[in-house]
């Protein structure tokens, strides 16, 4: 079994922006610190932060989040709605369709599991 200590700070910063189309409103930008990636490609943990706004979102992965500050909305297609503030933990699970809205500027920690390959039955 491996373990490994993990530096979320000095992980490579890359900017975080929805795609133009995406965005319900506000300007989100922000930026991810993936800290660590699987052998396999399929499994990530890092660091994630953005501004306030809204944009539609489709998980094809699961993912958890820890929400370090800020509050966040989430807004399924089929009326679901799921909030967080600081300390508060979100499951997102493959297939959601809706909107992610950042009431107020965000910070989390994320766990993103892809599934195995297509094609795989695991």
């Amino acid at each position: 079994m491996t373990v490994r200590s993990i530096h979320i700070d000095t992980a490579e910063a890359e900017a975080f922006f929805p795609a133009p189309d995406r965005i319900v409103h506000g300007n989100p930008h922000g930026e991810t610190r993936n800290a660590y990636e699987s052998p396999d490609g399929r499994k990530y943990f890092g660091k994630w932060s953005c501004g306030e706004g809204a944009w539609r979102v489709s998980y094809s992965e699961w993912e958890y989040c820890r929400i370090l500050e800020g509050h966040v909305r989430l807004t399924g297609d089929d009326g679901s709605v799921a909030e967080a503030g600081p300390g508060g933990n979100l499951v997102i699970e493959p297939g959601f369709e809706g909107v992610w809205e950042n009431l107020t500027p965000v910070r989390k920690l994320y766990v993103i599991d892809l599934g195995p390959p297509e094609g795989d039955a695991g």
